[in-house]
């Protein structure tokens, strides 16, 4: 038997593992204790060899031979030569004809599928190829966390440094869930005594064991953020000598305008302790003199006031009782949590999809960011540390797709510093561009993995896209729900039957400088190629060999490398994986400031007030949730350590841990309608309808209900669905997308209404 160190890739956390191999063939995996990411494995990974040698596995390129919408669908086999012809040869005739923004293209998420250690090479083909339109998902999943966190920090969150974390906040996300090795380090952190926030309307395992459990009410996370600003304001228990050094707190605003005051070269104007005006010294990172956090001043008849004062009218209404009444957290509670986070020496966070998934996702990150700057823990140790621990170069190719092509994306007039920034955008905005409802159509969609139609709702809209479409390719490890309307199939092949880099795991700050080159395990099954192969095939067809550093991995993982230290032929030597020379800075900002225009943490955003959206986080009224007239229960969602998105619902031994699609429910909604444990019920909303399988939780916040999404596939024994009627499980059909995110286009897809009754 062979032992091949290698990693994970069915979710965010990348655990380190050892392929047993027998013969050729993947036996089992098991965790790797010494790799920074490997010391368990969820059930999804131990999976691993149900997954590659499933019956259902795609094996060979097949071309559609029956009219879209007939089911089944009926194929042909072709060759990979004849379908990469046809595909690049219609891919560059829509380029040159009517652009290469007519050709869309779909990307799996890589924190949650064999797309992690794929993707860079995929987008660099598409930005390359010149299309501004790639389906990624990002404004329901990181781009808050990741970009809009940008507009403050000038930084991503960061990775919290658990290991010297001595209080933990955990927003809107289950670890336990979703990223496993992290949810190891919380725990170990927990063990030597560090305490614990969670915010969440589920009773998860975190929740249950937090020293303070904010269970507030879906959708109202941006309420929570202010109200716990308004306590330290109130209090005075924040960081004043951070806040006043490091962010333009001090810094006056214009009541004329709304500008920060500048002087003549631009540089930002605070309020001085003696009530003049002090500027900031880019060369020395500091005010020229002490300032004042709260206070206005006239200055050259203009009427000003700081910034920090702007958010203390901002956060004003959100006392602790009507916090209280709009969230549903206690008020001690919340108090609690701000006494908590104030008495923290080593304060880390992490939030994800829970604020995400909202129409008021920004703002909502927005709140938590200050809220945490506030506290002072931003690139400290024990708190939360951006940045790498070495120099890698990226090769995803931003660089190559120009400002102007980048403006021609679908919904990017709508949303100018949103993810459209990397030609990010949202699936609604394709699907009506392909039915003409756009500046111009899109022809053409190319899809690596994913399963559109049952992890994005408007299903409708997609299907009416996909009939209007003159190319649709899919390239996946089954035939999906999304792929049986394509044109064209591809067989993927699984990260275990292709090499994959990895630079950085970041469940700890150590783990990130581990860099590791993992080895093919098997060979691939049938004719499946990886979506790296894919897209070098397409580059060459289509005279972007060059671009994509001469269709050569090697030399593209050469430039990635290039200023660590560590080569692929070391890599090769070490497949468990080597150590970069350097390690992620703590207190860089000491010595390089923020990487945001003004080289402070803004507190106040001229980027975001630029847009014509609040430079503060503020609570509007048309934000407040009022449920609709018949449907008084709040719908939210929620993963599975199961499941990861629409994914292994067809793997035999997890579809046993789950059989059936469950719908959490508090018991003052169970009761009054009969429901019990177990039982099958529908969910209604105004926009549409889903079967589940109600679990009826004590602990859950009254009045609420969590579905899960992703599902497509046939019912288990006691289902009432069966394989002609699959997506009834599905909840995307119930979800309102009417209404989303001003700055991203994220949507509600955990906070809705509903009314839900016995099958």
């Amino acid at each position: 038997m062979e032992n091949i160190p290698a990693f994970c890739t069915q979710c965010r956390s990348r655990c380190g593992c050892i392929a047993h191999v027998e013969g050729g063939r993947l036996t089992e995996i098991v965790p790797d204790p010494g790799h920074p990411s490997g010391k368990k494995l969820c059930p999804k990974g131990r999976a691993a060899p149900e997954l590659i040698y499933h019956a259902d596995r795609l094996t060979h390129p097949m071309r559609r031979v029956s009219p879209k919408g007939e089911r089944p669908a009926r194929w042909e086999r072709i060759s990979w030569g004849t379908a990469l012809d046809e595909i690049a040869a219609k891919m560059g005739a829509i380029r040159a004809e009517h652009g290469a923004e007519q050709v869309a293209f779909s990307v799996t998420t890589p924190s949650g599928t064999h797309m992690s250690d794929g993707i860079a090479w995929v987008e660099r083909f598409i930005r390359g190829f010149g299309s501004p339109n790639n389906i990624y998902s990002t404004e329901i999943c990181n781009w808050h966390k990741d970009h809009v966190s940008r507009l403050t920090y000038g930084s991503d969150t960061g990775v919290p440094d658990y290991a010297r974390s001595d209080c933990m906040l955990l927003w809107g996300h289950n670890p336990v869930a979703t990223w496993l090795a992290r949810s190891v380090e919380m725990q170990a952190a927990m063990k030597r005594g560090a305490k614990l926030i969670v915010v969440d309307p589920r009773a998860t395992l975190f929740a249950r064991r937090a020293d303070c459990w904010l269970r507030l009410r879906p959708g109202t996370d941006q309420v929570l953020g202010l109200g716990l600003i308004h306590i330290l304001l109130r209090d005075g228990t924040f960081d004043a000598g951070f806040t006043a050094r490091w962010t333009n707190a001090a810094a006056l605003v214009r009541e004329d305008t709304g500008d920060l005051l500048r002087d003549a070269a631009g540089g930002l104007q605070a309020l001085g302790a003696d009530g003049g005006v002090v500027g900031y010294d880019g060369q020395k990172r500091d005010w020229r003199g002490p300032v004042a956090l709260f206070g206005a001043a006239e200055v050259n008849g203009v009427r000003c006031r700081t910034a920090l004062s702007l958010l203390q009218e901002v956060v004003a209404p959100h006392d602790p009782t009507s916090v209280a009444d709009e969230t549903g957290v206690d008020q001690d509670a919340l108090e609690q949590a701000a006494q908590m986070m104030s008495a923290a020496e080593a304060l880390s966070y992490c939030a994800w999809n829970g604020v995400a998934q909202s129409r008021t996702a920004s703002q909502t990150e927005r709140a938590m960011a200050i809220l945490y700057t506030l506290m002072g823990h931003y690139g400290q140790p024990g708190g939360n540390v951006p940045g790498a621990a070495a120099a890698f170069n990226d090769i995803s190719g931003l660089d190559l797709l120009s400002d102007a092509q980048k403006a021609k994306g679908v919904g990017r007039e709508a949303r100018p510093i949103g993810p459209g920034n990397q030609g990010w955008v949202t699936a609604r905005d394709v699907y009506r561009a392909a039915l003409g409802q756009g500046r111009y159509p899109v022809r053409a969609l190319i899809s690596f993995g994913g399963n559109l139609l049952a992890a994005q709702p408007d299903a409708d809209l997609a299907t009416e896209a996909f009939k209007a479409l003159e190319l649709h390719v899919h390239a996946d490890f089954f035939l999906n729900a999304t792929a049986e309307w394509a044109d064209i199939v591809l067989p993927a092949a699984t990260s275990w039957e292709r090499e994959g880099l990895r630079h950085g795991f970041d469940a700890t700050l150590e783990g990130q400088r581990r860099v590791q080159l993992r080895p093919a395990v098997v060979a691939p099954i049938g004719e499946s190629r990886s979506d790296v192969a894919i897209v070098m095939a397409l580059a060459d067809r289509l005279g972007m060999s060059e671009i994509m550093f001469d269709c050569d991995v090697d030399k593209g993982h050469a430039h990635l490398l290039a200023n660590t230290g560590v080569t692929i032929d070391a890599l090769r030597a070490q497949p468990e994986g080597v150590e970069v020379p350097g390690q992620v800075r703590v207190r860089a900002h000491e010595t390089d400031g923020f990487a945001t225009p003004s080289g402070v943490i803004e507190i106040y955003s001229e980027q975001i007030r630029r847009t014509g959206l609040p430079p503060l986080p503020v609570w509007r009224e048309q934000d407040a949730m009022v449920a609709p007239e018949g449907y008084p229960v709040r719908l939210s969602s929620a993963k599975s350590v199961t499941y990861c998105h629409s994914q292994h619902r067809n793997i035999a031994s997890l579809r046993r841990l789950q059989p059936n699609p469950p719908l959490e429910m508090a018991p003052d909604v169970a009761e009054p309608r009969g429901i019990a444990d177990g039982a099958w019920v529908a969910v209604t909303t105004p926009k549409g309808r889903f079967l589940a399988q109600a679990k009826v939780i004590a602990a859950q916040i009254p009045g609420t209900v969590v579905a899960q999404h992703g599902w497509w596939v046939p019912g288990s024994a006691d289902a009432p669905y069966g394989e002609a009627d699959a997506m009834a499980a599905n909840i995307n059909p119930a979800m309102d997308t009417s209404e989303c995110d001003p700055l991203t286009g994220s949507i509600p897809l955990r906070s809705g209404w509903c009314e839900v009754a016995l099958l």
